[in-house]
């Protein structure tokens, strides 16, 4: 994108337009204590050649997992991603971040969001799912949010287990719409089952996470008949999960809610992401953001249309059900191109993989004589038990060609490292990270 600035003689037309002399009397109303009165610092500028250098050799500064092997996790997955995802996402005719506001006009638009929520059904084992939530931690907050409506009670439990960023936000959410979160322990590397129970008396929902924060599989069918009668919320922050685990919707989850950037979204620096959400149809007139429907024309054609959408998502703000009037349609377009190009076998094949290589480098680490702190079930993450980390583990790492989660879990403490696998660790890469860690620890 070119910036192109005003030029003098455009400022003073602005200006007189507006009945103001000039640029500081625009500003008059700002204290003057409070106005910056010296140049930014900024270097002197450079031709277009010299910028782009510069910028290279800044962004060269970067480690990214093309040019290290990365074993972090925690809601953003170094998955491989077809290179037509990027040339069909980026096609103009399908290039927007938002639902349309006149959808009759939008039938391509529509046709994608409509197959993303058949696919997210699918896939959680749900009837409804809508157009797409901004990331993980607000679709938790949308989850908790249409439980607090829906039964009328302002307490929502939670395990302990969950993602912190996404602990975090709730709570935030929480403290401002009015409902009180309730946090419950750990029992080892899962939710404590009876704490749960013991803690979701007359609550609108209970919420966990599964594969977990340590990367553990909950026992989610277990923990959604010990509390039945009380909303049972299924977190999912590693999407491609879906593709191996047992469906949520099966196992007694009322909701699935979590982060799908693991379908065809790149890490980037933490952003942007897809949140997603789906539900019973008890849920469905609570539902965040769009749902997109099937109808026919008036020629008798087959025609998609936005369905159940409040008009106060668009104009009365004031009276919105939730804070999501739009969505990120790119993210969500790219995903179910993500989708369409795998099909069933091949998300299988990623999940079996990820599965797969998570479970040889963890045997991998343990011969080496390192802990592992999971003793259950665990997908593609894992936590060890490090005998010593140095304040600039994470740079040791980097400098030995791995990427490795940089924040700790309060539940297991900071000599433990959360690693996570996917189908772009090779054999080689594994075996060298066993090496690279043993050496920057001991």
């Amino acid at each position: 994108m070119h910036y192109l600035p005003l030029t003098p003689e455009e400022i003073r037309a602005m200006l007189g337009a507006i009945g103001v002399g000039s640029v500081e009397e625009l500003f008059n109303c700002i204290p003057e204590n409070l106005r910056l009165t010296q140049k930014l610092d900024m270097p002197e500028a450079m031709s277009e050649l010299e910028l782009r250098r510069h910028i290279v050799s800044l962004a060269s500064k970067n480690y990214d997992p093309d040019t290290t092997d990365c074993f972090a996790g925690g809601a953003a997955f170094n998955h491989y991603i077809p290179s037509a995802v990027d040339h069909l996402s980026s096609l103009p005719e399908l290039l927007t971040a938002y639902t349309p506001y006149q959808p009759e006009l939008s039938q391509g638009t529509l046709t994608a969001i409509f197959e993303w929520q058949t696919c997210l059904s699918n896939l959680t084992g749900l009837p409804v799912a809508n157009a797409s939530l901004y990331d993980g931690a607000t679709a938790v907050c949308e989850a908790a949010r249409m439980c607090c409506t829906h039964t009328r009670k302002n307490k929502v439990v939670v395990s302990g287990l969950i993602n912190p960023s996404y602990l975090k936000t709730l709570e935030t959410f929480a403290k401002f719409i009015g409902f009180e979160v309730v946090v419950v322990k750990a029992d080892g590397d899962r939710t404590d089952k009876q704490a749960l129970v013991e803690a979701s008396a007359d609550a609108a929902c209970v919420i966990v996470q599964s594969p977990n924060v340590l990367g553990t599989i909950e026992d989610v069918e277990s923990l959604s008949k010990a509390t039945e009668g009380i909303t049972f919320v299924q977190v999912v922050a590693e999407a491609a999960s879906l593709g191996l685990l047992k469906r949520p919707g099966d196992m007694g989850a009322k909701i699935c809610c979590g982060e799908a950037q693991s379908f065809g979204i790149p890490m980037g620096f933490g952003g942007p992401h897809l949140g997603f959400i789906s539900a019973t149809v008890d849920f469905m007139r609570k539902l965040p953001g769009r749902i997109v429907g099937e109808s026919v024309d008036r020629h008798g054609n087959r025609a998609l249309t936005l369905t159940l959408r409040p008009r106060e998502q668009d104009i009365r703000r004031e009276k919105a059900t939730s804070n999501i009037c739009t969505n990120n349609g790119n993210c969500m377009l790219r995903a179910i191109i993500y989708l369409s190009l795998l099909g069933k076998k091949g998300l299988r094949d990623v999940a079996k993989q990820s599965y797969n290589k998570a479970h040889y480098l963890a045997d991998k680490l343990k011969n080496a004589g390192l802990k592992l702190v999971n003793t259950n079930p665990f997908f593609n993450e894992f936590v060890i038990e490090l005998p010593n980390k140095p304040a600039d583990f994470a740079e040791k790492m980097v400098g030995k060609g791995f990427v490795v989660s940089p924040t700790t879990v309060d539940s297991v403490g900071s000599h433990h490292l959360v690693v996570a696998v996917t189908e772009m660790n090779s054999k080689e890469s594994m075996d060298g990270f066993v090496v690279a860690l043993s050496e920057v620890t001991r």
